[in-house]
């Protein structure tokens, strides 16, 4: 059950930024824009890794279960058009939309580390992205 982030860092000309970046047809400008867009969103994920719930073990635990696996699931997709920070795995860490959303019939509270990471490190997460973008903008564009 994917939700979209109550917490997102909205930049003004981005649509018209990236449709010039897709009418230069540049391989190197996009992977450097992809690159920005990673270590932008790299900002939160120390954060969202240090705040993941890691549970505990008890004596009813199963054998496999091993604490701390969600907060080590933590990771960045970037792309030219956006970054994610997602937790868990379908095979590895299944229960993380769990965990993060909550399942009220099994009276499973949420709990939005995700969120409060990322509401933690926004102004860091848009002033990182306003300079490497600026940075991108003058090395690249316009000097051609």
């Amino acid at each position: 059950m994917a939700q979209n982030s109550a917490y997102t860092v909205q930049v003004e000309g981005l649509r018209e930024f990236q449709r010039n970046i897709r009418a230069l047809r540049d391989r190197e400008v996009t992977k450097k824009v992809r690159l920005v867009n990673k270590a932008a969103a790299e900002i939160v994920k120390p954060e969202a890794m240090r705040t993941a719930p890691a549970g505990k073990r008890d004596a009813k635990s199963n054998r496999r279960y091993r604490p701390g696996k969600l907060g080590r699931s933590v990771k960045v997709v970037a792309s030219a058009k956006s970054a994610q920070i997602k937790a868990g795995s379908a095979s590895r860490v299944p229960y993380a939309a769990t965990v993060h959303f909550g399942y009220p019939k099994r009276n499973i509270r949420p709990n939005r580390f995700l969120f409060r990471a990322m509401a933690r490190k926004g102004r860091q997460v848009s002033e990182t992205y306003e300079r490497e973008i600026s940075t991108l903008v003058r090395d690249h564009l316009e000097s051609e």
